[in-house]
Parts: structure tokens; C-alpha cells; sequence
């Protein structure tokens, strides 16, 4: 059968998705906004706009996951134009780390594996245009790095997002973290991830005592590592309060974008 015999049921249809997707990029690619790392970089209004085609591709009939890929790829290409140099890669199995890294960013960046967490951080906080991909924090085993967060070394590196993160239950938990130097925005839909010193295990309680429902999902000697199932900025003043409170060295240290 000659290719030629496979027409498009409505040619003004095709037209106008591919003319919607170059908008789109043009509108990501054009953000003034640029991060302490040199990259526009935008993951909470990259996975808002997911959301946002993904409810309404299932409302029409179309496969969800297949448009999430397709604007995650885009969306990798948009970062790229916008000063990504390399996205790099460790922890756990490095082909399915790997994997992730590829469903997220897509094949225009520079995906480049490393042996250790710490270098993947390391390369991600001194060198401009660099981004790190490595497991969720909140799994045991080679998830445990997140107290690495905490030192002073670190310290400008946050958790932007996480990934896979195509459409399901915001109940599941991502397989890699993105950790970059730059700051968190809210995509409308989020989890926040914090650090704290709970000697007393009370963090789950303090936090409640200020406004914020919470969940100790990990600890590291006196160190916890916290979820509350919300946006919180580093500046918000229910932080400041619960420090206060009793509630040692309490910071933000990441956001999740759900499904």
C-alpha cells in the first residue's frame, strides 16, 4: 500500500494541533525568565500545561500519556533553546534512571549517566546549564540522598519536579527527582517536600499547629524529610512561624508538580 494512500481524516485538524504546538513553544521558548542556573526552565508551568491537554485529549478521546509525551519531548527541546547544556544522571539502575530521564526531557537534550549521587549534585550546582536527575527522595536504598540537600554545599539546589508524572493517581510516587539551582513555583496542583530536625518526632504536629498538614515520609538521624500536600514557598510565613515553634532548622526543599 502506497503511503500516499493514507490521508488525514481533516487536514483543518492537523493544521490546527500543529499550529497550537508551535505556538506553544514559541510562548515557552520566549519566558524572559531565566534561573540562577542560566536556564529557562520552567517545570511548573510546563506540567500546569500538561495537565491542562491531558484532561482535555481524554474529555475528546485521544490517549492522555501519548500528548504528555509529546509536550514533555517539546518541552525538552524549548529547555535546550533556552540554555540546557546537560542533564546528568545517577542513582539506582542506571537504564531505567536513564529511561525516566529521557520520558521527561526527551532526546534533544545532552542525558550523560554518572556513577554518583553527589557528582550528578555537584555538576548541577557549578556548572551553568546543568540539571540533575536522580531517584525520589522518598525511596529507601539510593532515595536516602535527599540530607545531602542540607549542606551548605547544596544549599541553592531544589527539587523542581518529578517524573513520570503522566496522568493518574497524585497518590503515586515518581521514580526520579529534577534538582536544579533555581527557584519553585507553584503549578497549581502540588506536594512540597521539607527538611527538619525532629528529635522529639513532633514535626507532623508542629506543622498541623501553624496551618499545614504534613507527613514525615523519611528520616536520616534526627533529620526528617517532610511532605505536605500543598505549595509552599521558602518565604511563607507558617515556615517562619513553626521554626518558632520549636521546629530546628525547618526549610523547603522541593516541589512536586502532580499528575
Amino acid at each position: 500500500m502506497a503511503a500516499d494512500s493514507f490521508h488525514n481524516s481533516s487536514d483543518t485538524m492537523n493544521n490546527a494541533f500543529l499550529s497550537a504546538l508551535a505556538d506553544k513553544w514559541r510562548e515557552l521558548r520566549d519566558v524572559p525568565a531565566v534561573s540562577a542556573s542560566g536556564i529557562g526552565f520552567r517545570p511548573a508551568r510546563e506540567a500546569a500545561e500538561m495537565r491542562r491537554m491531558c484532561r482535555a485529549a481524554s474529555a475528546a478521546g485521544a490517549p492522555p500519556d501519548a500528548i504528555a509525551r509529546v509536550w514533555r519531548s517539546l518541552c525538552g527541546d524549548v529547555a535546550v533553546a533556552r540554555g540546557l547544556k546537560a542533564v546528568y544522571v545517577a542513582g539506582g539502575d542506571v537504564t531505567l534512571s536513564m529511561e525516566v530521564a529521557r520520558g521527561y526531557f526527551g532526546f534533544g537534550p545532552n542525558v550523560i549517566p554518572l556513577v554518583g549521587i553527589r557528582d550528578a549534585l555537584d555538576r548541577a550546582d557549578s556548572m551553568p546549564g546543568a540539571l540533575a536527575v536522580v531517584p525520589w527522595p522518598e525511596h529507601a536504598g539510593s532515595g536516602q540522598w535527599w540530607p545531602m540537600l542540607n549542606e551548605n554545599k547544596f544549599r541553592n539546589l531544589s527539587i523542581v519536579a518529578g517524573w513520570p508524572s503522566l496522568p493518574g493517581s497524585a497518590g503515586e510516587t515518581p521514580r526520579m527527582a529534577i534538582v536544579g539551582k533555581m527557584s519553585m513555583e507553584s503549578s497549581g496542583e502540588d506536594d512540597t517536600l521539607a527538611t527538619a530536625h525532629d528529635d522529639h518526632y513532633s514535626a507532623d504536629k508542629r506543622l498541623k499547629d501553624v496551618g499545614l498538614q504534613a507527613e514525615v515520609v523519611g528520616r536520616a538521624r534526627s533529620l526528617a524529610l517532610i511532605r505536605i500536600p500543598e505549595f509552599v514557598g521558602v518565604d511563607d510565613r507558617r515556615i517562619d512561624l513553626a521554626r518558632k515553634a520549636g521546629l530546628d532548622g525547618l526549610r523547603v526543599v522541593g516541589v512536586r508538580p502532580r499528575p
